[in-house]
């Protein structure tokens, strides 16, 4: 085994991963930025009884609020695996005493583990309502005289307005929580070490 190879190897690795992240938490703050303005636009400041009024508006609404919400969840999927790897990187030896480091990166680890979870959770959220509301069209074109029909899709569309909503909230608010976290706790990874390099200066 080539050891000089690979320690050369790993480093090149470790930077990539290391810029990749610093990368990604500037990434993320222009993403908190980019969610505060789209919730402000027409989508969701107009009157919510619009979704329920017309079944063939309020989808046609919906997609153009899906579509842009889908985009942010795997963006922000995305820049935590980078953010994980390099935060697991960072993770002292047990050899180098410093237990309480350990345990605090391990919970910042699980803490954005959990967000990501939680997206992954919204995406399935959406392709669940895809899949209820085709089916709801179906039993539609089948029997348009129940009007349970119309309001199942009705309803359908008004709780994933909501949820959409909810869901760029959550994400913003992830993101202010990261970076909150990462600066509050800065010094824990600023270690003199040749592989592990802190980023001083996340923005």
């Amino acid at each position: 085994m080539d050891i000089d190879k690979n320690n050369k190897i790993f480093t090149e690795l470790y930077t990539n991963i290391k810029q990749q992240a610093e990368k990604s938490l500037t990434n993320l703050v222009e993403h908190a930025y980019e969610i505060e303005n789209f919730l402000k636009k027409n989508f969701f400041s107009n009157n919510e009884i619009i979704i329920m009024e017309n079944l063939n508006s309020s989808n046609h609404h919906l997609n153009l609020i899906i579509q842009p919400v889908q985009n942010y969840l795997r963006d922000f999927i995305e820049i935590v695996e980078h953010l994980t790897i390099w935060l697991e990187l960072e993770i002292p030896s047990y050899s180098d005493n410093n237990d309480f480091c350990i345990i605090v990166q391990n919970e910042i680890l699980d803490e954005i583990a959990s967000m990501k979870s939680n997206c992954i959770a919204y995406m399935s959220q959406i392709v669940d309502y895809r899949e209820q509301r085709a089916l709801a069209n179906k039993e539609l074109f089948k029997r348009p005289q129940f009007d349970d029909n119309y309001h199942l899709i009705s309803n359908l569309d008004y709780q994933l307005y909501r949820n959409l909503k909810l869901m760029l909230m959550d994400i913003k608010s992830y993101i202010l929580r990261i970076c909150n976290i990462l600066t509050k706790n800065k010094d824990l990874f600023n270690r003199q070490s040749f592989h592990h390099q802190h980023v001083n200066n996340y923005f």
